[in-house]
């Protein structure tokens, strides 16, 4: 689904976060606001490996750069946004 190439997109995205050098901040803008508003439900359940991936990742990463946080914002799809529609592809292409 849609969701769930977003979601890995998002795993893509703090996997990539691991091999960066000095991390000063991080933000990370998407275009599903369900995935979005799923990375506040940190309870476990049927269908939620996708997003445990997500945060076990994003626990890693933050404590590896020394971060308390990454921002999660919401962008407006295909809408002038740089990068937002090949995002979209590779997240859809990773979930075939």
């Amino acid at each position: 689904t849609v969701y769930e190439g977003e979601l890995v997109g998002m795993i893509l995205a703090t996997e990539l976060l691991k091999g960066e050098r000095n991390v000063k901040s991080v933000s990370l803008g998407l275009d599903n606001k369900a995935a979005i508003q799923a990375t506040t439900a940190f309870k476990s359940g049927p269908g939620h490996y996708l997003m445990d991936i997500f945060h076990d990742n994003l626990r890693k990463a933050l404590l590896h750069h020394k971060l308390g946080q990454m921002r999660i914002r919401w962008t407006p799809g295909h809408i002038g946004i740089p990068g937002n529609e090949e995002a979209d592809e590779e997240a859809r292409e990773a979930v075939k």
